[in-house]
């Protein structure tokens, strides 16, 4: 976590750092920072940035993949199924090339609908055991033994201490053939009313559903899955927008004043608004009986769920008839219920989605535009939210040759409409995805932590390799991305190699000690009053010329590629040998870094950086290499 602050003051003292989040490294590698108090350079606006970051790393992954089984996901399935290993080679550990201590479950989108429908893949059925609630959110391993699971109790796959725990293969243990061959045997015969965010709520936060009582052939293990300590990771792979209903929710079903469209677009028409206007209302009201098209930027999920107990309503709502509130469940409940397994949910989640949004930006050589902050940049500008008749699947429907529904935000490449984007081609929307606007909000919840990707890409390598980068920046990171001020910009205006990036930085930084209560949950963190020193020329860890730890900085753009800034802290011999740090440990840093500043900024006579003449006189410009705006 970075903060900044600007003052002509001097920077705040040690005592009012207090929040600390974790970043992990490897296990004999450290962050820190300078010892020595924070210099005060020529009175002029400077910038104070406190990292905390943990420095001994809990490689512990906990990674839960919600995958769309209804019938239009097969070749979105074999996609995902064919980049996952693009996802785990992220996940390796970069010096023994080992995967973090690991558990990967798999659930389905399919929650039923309440009863609503007496059969077909929305009600009970062979698939889901009979089920008006479709597949409760449990863990799927079906074909588990054939798919290489060792133990016919298992509910997740588990990878400890280099060694896979409960599978094993043809191809030595590989997870993610495994991993593959599960997700196959979801099939694509789940309910096409998807409830994919609360899948999770079902799987993880509702234990009731899984306990021994409810679950006796499971006798509660399910709810063993989530370790205390482990960072959590959730997936999720669709290609039509989150229905997720209470679950009494009367919405759903054979309504006849819904037979002339879709019986999924209900959850867009009355979950959705453009213009800030509800679809539900005049076009293309409920139900549905007008075309309608504007810009995919115009629309956004509604945000006032009709009250129902399952978000904390004392009462529910009747549904089963037009209401001026959204139907479906609370974004904002479902993402606080995920926040809520971890004690830090900053530090410890992060949820990426691949689901129907619109394609990325690539430049001439096929690379993904990004912006200036480094995130991707998707084709908003020619994606349209667009409801329209096609023909109706069901053909011995005479009455409704055709019906309204909810068109797809984006195409395969390899898969595009024949006649164009206004016809109707069935491969094509086999292969496209309806824009997902509750499951982006829902990743919007989680900010920094949320990924999105879209389903429509040729293929998923980019996004998988996109999450296992986060993933693995929380489980190992050695990178300070906040850039440091040079101090020693007179002698040395552009530090070109570690030695000049050391000597020229000015931090502080101490320890920072996990506390856990009886059942191993992090209750908080104890600071040692002890700052770490800045190491000496020539010292090596294990190899110190003063008897404490140090930290020392180095240049790694490949890893580091922000700004190229990597930094290490060394131990004496006797702690190297002694082991490392507790599980957990953090830093808290202070550092005296350079403020984000655009040219015109800099270049403003106006501004407190430039003369009348706009020539940039400003420290700042030389102690963060602004050299070419003076």
């Amino acid at each position: 976590m970075i903060r900044n602050s600007s003052r002509r003051t001097r920077l705040l003292s040690w005592r009012y750092l207090r929040w600390a989040i974790a970043l992990p490294t490897l296990p004999m590698v450290w962050w820190a920072c300078i010892s020595h108090p924070l210099t005060q350079p020529t009175p002029e606006p400077e910038q104070q940035t406190d990292l905390y970051i943990a420095v001994s790393p809990i490689r512990t992954l906990d990674l839960v993949f919600m995958v769309d089984n209804s019938p239009s996901m097969a070749p979105k399935q074999q996609k995902m199924i064919k980049n996952f290993p693009t996802l785990l080679t992220a996940l390796k550990d970069p010096v023994d090339g080992t995967y973090p201590d690991l558990r990967v479950a798999i659930i389905d989108s399919d929650l039923g609908t309440g009863g609503r429908y007496d059969s077909g893949s929305c009600g009970p059925n062979s698939s889901n055991n009979g089920s008006s609630f479709g597949d409760v959110g449990d863990f799927q391993m079906r074909g588990a033994s054939g798919c290489g699971v060792s133990d016919p109790n298992a509910l997740w796959l588990e990878y400890t201490k280099g060694s896979p725990v409960n599978y094993t293969n043809p191809a030595n243990g590989d997870i993610a053939q495994v991993f593959g061959c599960l997700a196959t045997g979801l099939g694509t015969v789940g309910c096409g009313e998807e409830h994919q965010l609360q899948a999770f709520e079902f799987a993880l936060v509702a234990q009731n559903l899984h306990d021994a009582k409810s679950e006796p052939s499971r006798n509660g293990v399910q709810n063993t899955f989530l370790r205390p300590g482990a960072y959590l990771g959730l997936v999720f792979l669709s290609d039509e927008d989150d229905c997720s209903a209470a679950t009494n929710d009367g919405m759903f079903g054979d309504i006849p004043e819904l037979r002339g469209e879709s019986a999924s677009l209900r959850c867009s028409t009355r979950a959705h608004q453009c213009g800030g206007v509800n679809m539900s209302k005049d076009p293309p009201n409920y139900p549905t009986d007008a075309k309608f098209e504007t810009d995919f930027s115009n629309c956004a999920a509604r945000t006032d769920p009709c009250p129902n107990p399952t978000d904390g309503a004392s009462a529910g709502t009747d549904t089963s008839v037009p209401t001026d509130c959204s139907p479906l469940k609370d974004i904002g409940h479902m993402a606080d219920e995920i926040k809520s397994l971890k004690a830090f949910p900053n530090d410890q989640i992060l949820v990426a989605g691949i689901f129907g949004w619109p394609r990325m930006l690539v430049d001439g050589s096929g690379n993904p535009k990004l912006d200036d902050k480094g995130k991707v940049q998707y084709d908003m500008a020619n994606a349209k939210y667009k409801i329209d008749q096609t023909p109706n699947p069901n053909t011995a429907d005479s009455s409704h040759p055709q019906i309204w529904d909810y068109w797809p935000v984006c195409y395969d490449p390899d898969h595009t409409p024949k006649g164009g984007a206004e016809a109707y081609d069935s491969d094509a929307w086999g292969y496209g995805a309806e824009g997902g606007l509750r499951m982006s909000a829902f990743i919007d919840k989680f900010g920094d932590n949320g990924l999105k990707s879209s389903i429509c890409e040729r293929d998923f390598s980019y996004g998988m390799k996109g999450i296992g980068d986060a993933i693995a920046k929380k489980l190992q990171n050695l990178c300070v991305d906040a850039k440091l001020y040079n101090t020693d910009f007179v002698n040395d205006p552009s530090p070109a190699t570690a030695a000049d990036l050391q000597k020229g930085a000015d931090c502080r930084v101490a320890y920072r000690y996990q506390k856990k209560d009886s059942k191993g949950n992090i209750t908080g963190y104890t600071e040692d009053p002890a700052s770490l020193r800045k190491c000496q020329p020539g010292e090596k860890n294990g190899n110190l010329s003063q008897g404490t730890d140090c930290w020392q900085l180095s240049i790694d753009k490949a890893k580091c590629t922000t700004n190229g800034q990597l930094i290490q802290v060394l131990r004496t011999a006797d702690e190297v040998a002694a082991g490392p740090l507790p599980e957990g440990t953090k830093v808290g840093m202070q550092c005296h870094t350079c403020p984000e500043l655009t040219i015109d900024q800099l270049k403003s006579p106006a501004g407190p950086y430039s003369d009348q003449n706009g020539n940039c006189i400003s420290a700042v410009c030389s102690a963060c290499s602004y050299a070419p705006l003076q």
